[in-house]
């Protein structure tokens, strides 16, 4: 890809993240105001995260990368061929996905038990999940579906309509409960069937942009080709690491289910906070910093790239450790702003800060995972990072069963711990494999930007009292942006004060890379 395309197509994924991002927002906040944390937005983060964990295990975490070398490949065949293959692809996805589908209607009830068996003991609670997991299940097929024409766009360098169809799940989402919510019986069941449209949706924004390409999607019988056989042994290895994380996703949710009502919510509106770091900054630096790293390992130089690495994880943690004080200080103006209107009270508030809390300890270990793993690819060492994440998954599994008694906060503290055993293994299958990275040789800055960060936060764990936590969104949103602006430039200034070095290299460096 030519460096024109590259730009063009990360202007495009930058711009339709950004715009998922905000729908998002815009879509809990309205979900958050009609069912809150109550009994019936425990049943449908538990309902919806079902068809959510075989997404990520079957849809663009695994289908995606492996679909888009073959369909690449395919360009220079015949075009006959061509049109064979991606058929097969196709009609394999869809017949497969139909399965699995159908199958999951089926074994609703023993889905809902596995994944979160405490609700059995309620039983108009258990009831009304296995109904909307059924309800929402189809989701699956249509979204792994998108995943499917996503590989295929994306090999031919398409970017825009696969980025922009979560937004279409996220506007059909917040319309469902905001137009429709009257016309049934229960305002989740308006969300569930906005699930359904948002992903038929997502399906029918990628067929204009398929034909644009000549291709036609449709369905034959002919499903074993050397497309698909390729694609089916690439998918294998992808299965186990991506079920590391499920199984610990699952885990969550069980032990959750046994605790009190609303703790499910708790935790999922919490986790949407700590997403908003890690997906606009984390990543973005995770991206970047793989295509430097390439080029430095197949040179064999070492010293540069450990010096690379500890220069973008240095930059990394500048933006990350200040945003951990902030979470933990001014946490509840944040939510509150955010969420707290209508179903989403006082209670709701204090609740989802708590797991705020716990999860917020870990955004430095979430963040150096995020940033050490591409090394790995670099290197095409794909299998420590899921040997490191079989002992975070340990991790996770004995401490949420040893925090359970300390609810949402123990669940959430459990899953920081897990990310720091991860980085531990991390780094030891790093060094064991290839040369130490030597991070702590920089604790001296580290010290200083979580100093610098502290001394920022100090005052508001003293001025949230005096937030208007009852005022109007506009009221709150104006003491938020306040605070948050006053926050940075206190802690910009301890920066300077305590002469945290090398921002300024480190910013060039990531800039040149990106433009190259």
């Amino acid at each position: 890809m030519r460096k024109t395309n590259i730009l063009r197509a990360v202007g495009v994924l930058s711009s339709t993240t950004l715009l998922s991002r905000i729908t998002g927002y815009l879509r809990d906040a309205v979900i958050a105001s009609f069912i809150g944390t109550s009994f019936y937005a425990d049943a449908f983060f538990v309902a919806f995260r079902i068809p959510n964990m075989f997404r990520r295990l079957l849809g663009e975490g695994a289908l995606t990368p492996a679909i888009v070398p073959v369909v690449s490949d395919l360009k220079d065949k015949d075009k006959s061929i061509k049109e064979q293959e991606i058929k097969s692809i196709i009609s394999a996805g869809f017949f497969v996905l139909l399965f699995i589908t159908v199958l999951g209607i089926v074994l609703s009830p023993l889905f809902v038990k596995v994944i979160a068996y405490g609700f059995t003991k309620k039983n108009e609670l258990y009831e009304i999940t296995v109904y909307l997991n059924r309800l929402m299940f189809p989701y699956l097929f249509f979204v792994c579906m998108v995943a499917i024409f996503m590989g295929i766009l994306n090999a031919h360098n398409h970017f825009f309509a696969p980025s922009f169809s979560p937004v279409l799940l996220n506007i059909s989402m917040a319309l469902g409960l905001l137009l429709f919510s009257k016309f049934f019986s229960l305002p989740v069941l308006a969300l569930a069937y906005g699930v359904l449209i948002g992903g038929f949706l997502q399906i029918l924004l990628q067929l204009p942009y398929l034909r644009k390409l000549d291709i036609r999607p449709s369905i034959g019988l002919n499903l074993y080709t050397e497309s698909t056989k390729t694609i089916a042994l690439m998918l294998i290895p992808s299965f186990f690491g991506l079920a590391i994380t499920q199984i610990n996703v699952l885990v969550d949710t069980l032990v959750a289910s046994f605790l009190k009502e609303g703790t499910v919510s708790y935790l999922y509106y919490a986790d949407r906070i700590l997403e908003i770091p890690i997906g606009v900054i984390v990543v973005s630096f995770a991206t970047a910093i793989l295509p430097m790293i390439a080029e430095t390992a197949k040179k064999s130089e070492n010293d540069l790239l450990r010096r690379q690495f500890n220069k973008v994880f240095t930059l990394c943690l500048i933006f990350v450790l200040p945003i951990m004080i902030l979470f933990i200080s001014f946490g509840k103006p944040l939510l509150s702003t955010l969420f707290q209107r209508r179903a989403f009270d006082n209670i709701s508030l204090q609740e989802t800060y708590y797991a705020l809390l716990g999860y917020s300890l870990g955004l430095p270990f979430f963040s150096f995972n995020r940033v050490i793993t591409p090394l790995f690819y670099a290197y095409k060492k794909v299998k420590d990072p899921v040997r490191a994440g079989f002992f975070a998954m340990i991790t996770n599994i004995s401490f949420d069963i040893i925090l359970m008694p300390w609810g949402q906060f123990g669940l959430a503290l459990a899953t920081s711990l897990s990310a720091v055993v991860n980085s531990y293994m991390l780094s030891f299958y790093f060094k064991k494999n290839h040369f130490p990275l030597e991070v702590m040789g920089h604790s001296g800055t580290y010290i200083k930007i979580l100093s610098s960060s502290i001394l920022a936060g100090i005052p508001f764990f003293y001025l949230q009292q005096f937030f208007p936590y009852n005022g109007s969104f506009y009221l709150k949103l104006f003491y938020l942006t306040i605070g948050v602006s006053f926050f940075f430039m206190t802690y910009l200034i301890f920066v300077i004060i305590f002469k945290v070095e090398g921002i300024k290299e480190a910013l060039w460096k990531i800039k040149e890379k990106l433009l190259r």
